[in-house]
C-alpha cells in the first residue's frame, strides 16, 4: 500500500481515482469496461486533463466498490451536499440579501436564488470565490 501511496497523488480527484483502481487491481482497461467510460478518457481523467464530474466519480466509485467521497476535491464534496441550504445559510447569516451575495460573487441574483432553490450547481470558479468570503 505505501508503494500505491507514493505513485499517486492524494491531493487530485485524478490521482485519488489512479490510487483506488491500482488498489482494486484493476488495470485501466478493465476499469474502463466495468463503467462504459473509454480508456482514453479514464487516462485523461488520472492525469487531471478533463474536469471530474460528479457523475464520473460516481461511476468510478461504484466500478471500484469505494465511497465516492473518497473520489471528491472539494468542489465535488460540496456539490454532493445539501449545498443549497449551505448557501442560503450563509446567506442569512450575514444578512445579505440574493443581490448582494450575487455582487460579491459575480452572479446575477436569480443565479443565487436557483442555487438556493436546488435548480442550479454553483460552478468551480465560483466555489473557489467562497474562500475568500471565509463561507464555510
Amino acid at each position: 500500500m505505501e508503494l500505491l501511496k507514493s505513485i499517486s497523488d492524494f491531493s487530485t480527484v485524478g490521482g485519488k481515482i489512479k490510487y483506488y483502481r491500482l488498489l482494486k487491481e484493476k488495470t485501466q482497461e478493465e476499469l474502463s469496461n466495468l463503467t462504459g467510460i473509454d480508456r482514453t478518457t479514464i487516462i485523461k481523467y488520472e492525469h487531471n486533463q478533463l474536469l471530474h464530474s460528479l457523475e464520473l466519480c460516481n461511476k468510478i466509485a461504484t466500478a471500484l466498490c469505494i465511497n465516492p467521497f473518497l473520489l471528491y476535491d472539494d468542489y465535488l464534496a460540496f456539490i454532493a451536499s445539501d449545498f443549497s441550504n449551505k448557501i442560503k445559510e450563509y446567506r442569512e447569516s450575514k444578512n445579505l440579501t440574493q443581490k448582494e451575495l450575487g455582487l460579491m460573487l459575480g452572479v446575477h441574483w436569480k443565479t443565487v436564488g436557483a442555487w438556493e432553490g436546488g435548480n442550479a450547481v454553483v460552478s468551480r470558479r465560483v466555489f473557489s470565490m467562497f474562500d475568500k468570503l471565509s463561507f464555510s
